[in-house]
């Protein structure tokens, strides 16, 4: 019977795989001294899918929920392989009914083989590819023998827009500020995505040190430099840039709709491999210590969504991850910012009390947004 308790929960990310294929300089899960993925399954197994589907559907009776959010990640999700990528597809979305499943998967496209997606089009799953832009922009996106990857992702992306126009989400890129934003923007949109995912570098107070306010200024000049060109070129208006047309938005409603601005809420939640829960996985990035601060410390095996997402609400609660860093107080963009994405939030003398590493970038941001949507048409 449902219980009418309200929730703000719509998406769970569930990593099918550990481990990756890829070694990228950048990566928040291998590179950045957490090393807790090494005593994880390499594999999610069946029992994890079958128990996830069946709280999926207890979630669906508790809130009248019809549909959830199910976002295929890893490490690298397709290293499961063909055969059992469709078993445990099908393994969740039978234990879930009748909630309705979502899948979409964020992948590194080196294993879009045609059988993989054969298989993704059967389950109507939205594909979303990484890829830091051209050739000469990809150079931190190499395989495990250090080899470059931009070629085989090309052939990949290609591939998959041969198959069905449904199936290409869009591409993610982590900027590089040493790149000519222009020549990113227009590597990736020669692919034509339907959207666009800018992210900055994961990096905490700790990791700046010093050099924080510069890496600030260059990611304000890098973003800057980019939205004026997207604005700029009427052949890219269909592509979606999320980070610039919220940054438009909030800049004149006070509404972000995605949580690279706004207070923190809890509408997503970790499934490990081992089905234990996890707040926010790009925590990581704060090393060893990161746990503390994002493992709720319970299983699908032991605890249900509105449980998981009661427990993870208390975990941002207690570290202050939902309340304004006390150095934003006078920001004139305190309300739209709120202090900037929780990992570089993160210092160990305060925790999340501190402006955003980007801060000043993210102003400079907010201020074009706003200058261009109050400019006359």
């Amino acid at each position: 019977m449902r219980s009418g308790r309200k929730t703000v929960l719509d998406t769970i990310i569930l990593k099918f795989a550990s481990r990756c294929n890829l070694a990228c300089d950048y990566c928040y899960e291998y590179a950045a001294g957490d090393a807790s993925w090494r005593a994880k399954p390499k594999l999610a197994s069946p029992d994890v899918f079958r128990r996830l589907g069946t709280r999926i559907s207890e979630f669906g009776e508790e809130t009248g929920s019809r549909q959830i959010n199910v976002v295929m990640h890893g490490g690298e999700p397709l290293l499961v392989g063909v055969k059992r990528l469709d078993r445990l597809l099908s393994c969740l979305r039978e234990a879930a009914r009748p909630v309705e499943i979502k899948y979409s998967l964020q992948t590194n496209g080196t294993l879009l083989s045609p059988a993989i997606c054969d298989i993704l089009e059967a389950h109507d799953v939205c594909v979303g590819v990484s890829l830091d832009g051209g050739p000469e922009h990809n150079v931190f996106r190499k395989d495990l023998k250090g080899r470059e990857t931009w070629e085989r992702v090309s052939r990949a992306i290609h591939r998959l827009k041969a198959r069905a126009t449904n199936l290409f989400g869009g591409l993610l890129c982590v900027v590089d500020f040493d790149t000519d934003p222009e020549a990113v923007i227009t590597a990736l949109c020669d692919f034509d995505p339907p959207a666009l995912d800018l992210l900055h570098p994961f990096i905490t107070h700790d990791m700046a040190g010093a050099r924080r306010k510069e890496l600030a200024l260059r990611y304000g000049r890098w973003m800057n430099e980019a939205m004026r060109f997207w604005l700029s070129r009427p052949d890219f208006a269909h592509i979606s840039i999320r980070v610039f047309e919220d940054a438009l938005q909030a800049a004149v409603s006070a509404y972000p709709r995605t949580d690279w601005f706004g207070r923190r809420s809890v509408s997503l939640l970790i499934v490990e491999t081992d089905g234990s829960y996890d707040l926010l996985d790009q925590l990581k990035v704060i090393g060893q210590s990161s746990a503390g601060v994002r493992n709720l410390k319970k299983t699908v095996f032991d605890c249900s969504l509105l449980e998981a997402e009661r427990i993870a609400w208390g975990l941002l609660r207690d570290a202050k991850g939902d309340v304004l860093p006390s150095d934003c107080a006078d920001c004139r963009w305190r309300e739209i910012c709120a202090g900037g994405h929780l990992p570089a939030r993160y210092s160990l003398a305060r925790g999340f009390d501190n402006k955003s590493v980007y801060c000043e970038g993210i102003g400079a941001l907010l201020d074009l947004a706003q200058e261009v949507m109050r400019a006359p048409q």
